[in-house]
């Protein structure tokens, strides 16, 4: 426990018996203040060793302390042991050698370490092999001459085949009473960060139910109900179905409406708002965690922040100094997962789909058995991913056990107020995924109000992952409705996703700019320019470039991914990470940082290892936030020449950077705007006019439409071919990563274009200049991994942060007190919780979502058949509808005169499997263009070919005894070969064969709605009489999740 009173000599001041600043418990002790005497103790707190693959080592005897200095110095302090080294063999030692003295002369000063070899830049030695004689203890050795390039290929293969030893500190120990004599203090961590980390990571792995669950709460998680829950009584029932029914109004509203009620049923015992919504909470079983923060968002007073009265980081007072009791000043909302999670199976319904990680799974394995493990079918779910089948095949997940991602991101409440929010959530893999992502089914887990930004997230992330940690050591008991038993399940957690920016501080990596900046921990180092502290991910060593630490040769991708995988990137991150915790001071701390890309161990670690699949395997690549921004804020600049130019480069010189005439971005700007009325409506919202929106709050979604769709037609013809051709290639294969379902094929070439991509990128643009390498920006490495994660971990989609993002904008949309949107944020979505568990237990206390409308037709195969329709039969006279019409029936077999003419009743629409409602030109065609989001241009598959269509109406016609469902359409042609294959499958450019081409199709033929517009640029480059009425053709890219996340097109009536 930590002081909180002043109790010393002096008014406001007491004794300080740090080891570090104040002479320790043996000295006379210093005078400071409260606050400063809460910093020094929390400093000084004895933690566990920082040998971070196992924690806790036996504590060493007396002889392992270190010796006095040398006598011909005056007093000096004891200097920390130096550790023990541990056999190469890794094996496990019982009994630690006394470390050898270390020689003050050893510690680093601000040149640092005073040996030749190291970074002449910034005085930072290599992580490579050495052969110095007097290494310093625990470091990692200096290269020498002989020795090769660090970075290089033959160094990453000398490191791999060559591993240093392990080299574990003594075990710590600390001793706080006053009267004990001064003794030398052993080794403990001595960076802050690392400390209170791995105290975080201690209070998780000793983590229990009891510590932030009240009674109740515990007996209803280690007690579930073992019946379904009903609602006998009308007025309880009435009044959860209004409170429901306005879950996004306010509480004046729900008034209004009892009022209202009474006034017309005076007999009635409709609750009160507050008696509802206590009702509500206690039949969800789900209760908040409130815990105090600091005033500033620096710190959440948890774990071993939980007894201080100051921040540790700004000094603020966590009370209210005006009232007279510990009244917090801010607070911070937890969810607990474990009573939402037991809703989830409290219906046979709800049962049975929790059921579908289980199926799946045995399919996929049954499929892997049949085939010697050899993939045939698409990589298509979370569960395909090979390290999730590897821990089902280690039986560290079983049937009953749940799949849980967690994902965090921030939020900025207001477009121009400070008000940044980060929530964090649950998504239950073992649900479908055509229902795992809406909000109905996605479990929030926190908040971290603003509007200052987290200084520890741990602090704030703690309760939750602490919760998880209780329910998995103990197990969480589950009544399964469907099976009328009660298991013990415990929860897996097997991803973890955040944007770049959002994951170093949960993962415990450096920024972005870092030497070693990877995202999945490969073994690839960056290059700064002279003078410079940022890292670029430079692969291609610059012409003449001899900056010391990042001279190395050049890196072969393909050797770089191929000799990349979980084991080794998990011993490569263990080995580093116990590298960096055996700092013994700030400045070999920031060298060892910097030489691994590793600031602190992550508080995932403090997870039982058996149930996640372990850091840093838990962490996944984000395919939102990388191709949809920064990707496109990468490359846009470079071609309109806005890029940051160094005073050594010339824009003169980058032939690339086409777009830096006015007249030429204006013109490709309006080009953008212009193909807005055939984009389709469920493709959501279209991208702007560029020219004139970029840099005003473009959207993720804008920027993936236009630059990965409409881009490779609107700049064919604009861009240098060589530009061009290179940007298709990128275009291709993120394409292919964001579809649903990757097949092998696809996979391999995915992986291929991504490379080729990643090469000529910077021969392209940087040119092995050395004032160019600032173009690499780390998302131009991080693309080439996600072909290979998706073998680990499925498609990038599934543990996308794009559900993240929906669930963070429709919170967002139902704040209503705008004077405290954090509390109010928070409320809203404990509600969300609450009411989610509430409808997993009753169902049908849930309308339909997204109902049917009036006069439908269910056509099967979720096909509907959609107004508006004729009022009445008419008659065919138009010549090639006629002659479709007959061709299609005289094929089914039905014997036609002559001279019979056809009467059918037209239908407007036919909504898809897919979600999306593809429409026709018999209605569009009466709206003006500028009113319109044309969504008759249709994607088609024919005897195993695919084609491009235009629908002209729906009808049924009757064949022999049946009545079959078609559509009447015209088709397009054929894209043209050359520039389909120049662009990778990229440009699709088609003409429009009219209606001499019109055909009479089944309508379960059609796959989906597409974007076909007018092709202005084909004809500027190629006059070959087909350029008139040329279309090019755009498909939306993560068209099922959409659907999934709750996007689908909402149906009308007509």
């Amino acid at each position: 426990m930590l002081p909180s009173e002043p109790s010393g000599v002096d008014d406001g001041l007491v004794l300080c018996h740090c080891t570090k600043s104040c002479g320790g418990p043996g000295g006379s002790g210093k005078q400071v203040t409260v606050r400063t005497l809460q910093r020094h103790t929390l400093r000084d707190v004895a933690l566990p060793s920082s040998a971070f693959s196992s924690f806790l080592v036996s504590a060493p005897g007396p002889s392992s302390r270190a010796a006095p200095g040398p006598s011909n110095q005056a007093a000096p302090s004891p200097p920390p042991a130096a550790p023990a080294k541990r056999p190469r063999n890794n094996s496990r030692i019982d009994v630690i050698e006394p470390p050898k003295r270390m020689r003050r002369d050893d510690s680093y000063d601000e040149r640092g370490d005073g040996i030749d070899g190291g970074d002449a830049e910034n005085n930072i030695p290599e992580r490579a092999n050495s052969q110095d004689p007097n290494p310093e203890p625990g470091d990692h050795p200096i290269p020498r001459d002989n020795q090769p390039d660090a970075g290089s290929l033959a160094d990453q293969r000398s490191r791999r085949d060559n591993p240093e030893p392990f080299i574990p500190p003594p075990h710590p120990h600390h001793n706080n009473e006053p009267n004990t004599p001064p003794h030398d203090p052993p080794f403990v961590p001595v960076i802050e960060d690392i400390k209170i980390s791995l105290k975080f990571i201690e209070c998780v792995k000793n983590a229990t139910l009891e510590d932030h669950l009240d009674e109740t709460a515990l007996n209803q998680i280690r007690n579930p109900p073992e019946e379904q829950l009903t609602l006998d009584n009308p007025d309880d029932r009435y009044s959860i179905d209004v409170f429901l029914s306005i879950t996004t109004a306010s509480e004046a509203t729900y008034n209004a409406i009892r009022l209202a009620t009474l006034r017309r049923y005076p007999d009635s015992e409709m609750l009160t708002y507050h008696k509802v919504k206590r009702l509500v909470a206690d039949l969800s079983g789900v209760v908040p965690i409130r815990s105090d923060m600091c005033i500033n968002s620096c710190v959440g007073y948890t774990g071993p922040f939980a007894d201080l009265e100051c921040c540790p980081m700004c000094g603020q007072e966590r009370y209210d100094p005006l009232h007279a009791g510990k009244v917090a000043r801010k607070q911070f909302h937890t969810i607990p997962v474990g009573p939402q999670l037991q809703a989830l199976w409290r219906t046979p319904e709800g049962a049975d789909r929790m059921g579908y990680r289980r199926e799946y799974t045995e399919k996929i394995r049954a499929e892997l058995r049949q085939n010697r493990g050899k993939r045939v079918s698409p990589y298509a779910d979370y569960f395909d991913g090979s390290d999730y089948l590897e821990a089902v095949g280690a039986k560290k997940i079983t049937p009953d056990d749940m799949v849980l991602m967690f994902s965090i991101d921030g939020a900025q409440l207001y477009r121009n107020k400070a008000s940044d929010c980060c929530i964090y959530i649950w998504i239950i893999m073992d649900h479908a995924p055509n229902s795992r992502y809406k909000k109905r089914h996605v479990l929030i887990g926190g908040f971290i109000p603003g509007p200052g930004k987290p200084r520890n997230y741990d602090s704030f992330i703690f309760v939750g992952l602490a919760h998880l940690s209780a329910i998995q050591k103990e197990g969480l008991r589950i009544w399964n409705a469907s099976r009328d038993e009660v298991v013990i399940s415990r929860p897996f957690l097997g991803a973890v996703g955040a944007d770049s920016i959002g994951l170093a501080p949960i993962a415990g990596t450096v920024g972005h700019h870092g030497k070693y900046a990877c995202r999945v921990h490969c073994d690839f180092k960056g290059r700064h320019k002279i003078g410079g502290t940022h890292y670029y991910g430079a692969r291609l060593k610059p012409a003449g470039f001899t900056v010391a630490g990042c001279a190395h040769d050049d890196v072969d991708l393909d050797t770089l991914l191929a000799s990349h995988s979980t084991e080794a990137s998990t011993a490569r991150y263990n080995k580093d990470l116990d590298f960096v915790c055996q700092a013994q001071n700030k400045a070999q701390y920031e060298k060892r940082r910097l030489e691994t890309g590793l600031c602190k161990p992550s508080i995932f670690s403090g997870l039982p290892a058996k149930h996640t699949l372990g850091v840093p395997a838990l962490f996944v690549l984000d395919i939102m936030h990388l191709p949809a921004l920064n990707i496109p804020d990468l490359i846009i600049p470079l071609w309109r020449g806005t890029f940051d130019c160094d005073k050594t480069d010339d824009r003169q010189l980058w032939s690339w950077a086409v777009l830096k005439d006015p007249v030429v971005w204006k013109a490709h700007g309006q080009s953008v705007a212009d193909a807005t009325p055939y984009i389709p409506g469920s493709f959501d919202r279209p991208p702007r006019n560029p020219a004139e929106k970029i840099s005003s709050g473009y959207k993720a979604w804008e920027y993936l439409l236009y630059f990965f769709g409409l881009g490779p037609a609107l700049l064919y013809g604009i861009l240098p071919e060589p530009i061009w051709k290179s940007y298709c290639k990128c275009v291709r294969a993120f394409r292919i990563l964001m579809q649903e379902e990757i097949t092998p094929d696809e996979l391999v070439e995915a992986h291929q274009r991504m490379t080729e991509f990643s090469n000529e990128f910077e021969t392209l643009y940087v040119q092995r200049r050395a004032d160019r390498i600032h173009f690499v920006r780390p998302c131009i490495h991080t693309a080439s991994h996600f072909a290979p994660e998706t073998i680990r971990m499925g498609p990038g989609l599934d543990v996308s942060q794009w559900t993240m993002e929906r669930t963070v904008g429709n919170l967002g949309e139902e704040i209503k007190q705008h004077r405290d949107p954090y509390t109010n944020i928070s409320e809203r979505g404990v509600r969300r919780c609450q009411v989610n568990a509430l409808l997993a237990t009753i169902p049908d206390l849930e309308p339909l979502e997204n109902p049917l409308p009036r006069g439908c037709e269910d056509l099967g195969g979720n096909f509907i058949l959609l107004r508006a329709m004729d009022r009445t039969i008419r008659k065919v006279t138009h010549q090639h509808e006629l002659r479709a019409i007959k061709n299609y029936l005289q094929m089914e077999g039905v014997i036609i005169q002559n001279d019979w003419v056809p009467f059918v009743c037209r239908w407007a629409r036919v909504r898809l499997p897919n979600g999306q409602v593809a429409r026709s030109a018999w209605k569009e065609c009466e709206k003006p263009l500028e009113k319109l989001r044309m969504s008759r241009n249709l994607k088609i598959t024919l005897k195993g070919e695919s084609y491009l269509v235009e629908a002209h109406y729906y009808m049924k016609l009757k064949v022999g005894d049946n009545v079959k469902p078609v559509a009447l359409v015209s088709f397009y042609g054929p894209p043209h070969e050359g520039l389909y294959t120049a662009s990778s499958k990229c440009y699709w450019t088609v003409q429009h064969l009219r209606d001499p081409s019109m055909q009479v199709i089944d309508i379960k033929c059609i796959d989906s709605v597409v974007c076909l517009a007018p092709d202005q640029q084909y004809g500027k480059s190629i006059q070959d009489g087909t350029e008139n009425d040329r279309w090019y053709m755009t498909e939306k890219p993560g068209l099922k999740l959409s659907q999934a996340v709750g996007l689908e097109e909402i149906l009308t009536e007509t």
